[in-house]
């Protein structure tokens, strides 16, 4: 029987444990009855359509740069206009007269060759004519002319 009043004891605590946990949930319900939470979520709202409004008008910011430097970009030259003009000039100088002085430098050699010519030719007259006035020059002229073409090249 012991244990049974034990048991009792313990079972009457538990009881009254349970007793006071339910007045105090009660208690709490009460004061809980009063108090209205609204599920209101508008202040949130507003402050996302104002952030994406920002974010909205920082991406036109951004596209409307873009396009600028896109523009400049497509625009800009490593070398002014006014630059590649005295480029193209100066070459067309430099060919024209490289083309001169081809030309001349060729019309030249052919001048001179045909001077050369000329030259040979007024010699040959000349030279014909003195040994048609001096025939014992002529003479000597051959047996020189013929000593000379019998000796060896001895250099």
């Amino acid at each position: 029987m012991k244990k049974m009043e034990a048991m009792m004891e313990l079972l009457t605590e538990e009881m009254e444990g349970f007793k006071k946990s339910m007045n105090r949930l009660e208690s709490l319900s009460e004061r809980f009855e009063g108090l209205k939470i609204k599920a209101d979520a508008s202040s949130i709202e507003y402050h996302m359509k104002e952030f994406l409004k920002e974010q909205r008008q920082a991406i036109n910011i951004y596209k409307d740069r873009t396009t600028e430097i896109k523009k400049g970009i497509k625009l800009a030259r490593i070398t002014p206009n006014w630059l590649a003009t005295f480029f193209c000039i100066a070459v067309s100088i430099q060919i024209l007269s490289l083309s001169y002085f081809a030309h001349h430098y060729i019309r030249f050699e052919e001048k001179q060759v045909a001077a050369f010519q000329e030259g040979r030719n007024e010699g040959n007259q000349s030279i014909r004519g003195y040994f048609k006035d001096h025939p014992v020059i002529y003479e000597d002229y051959k047996k020189w002319s013929s000593r000379k073409d019998s000796i060896p090249n001895q250099k």
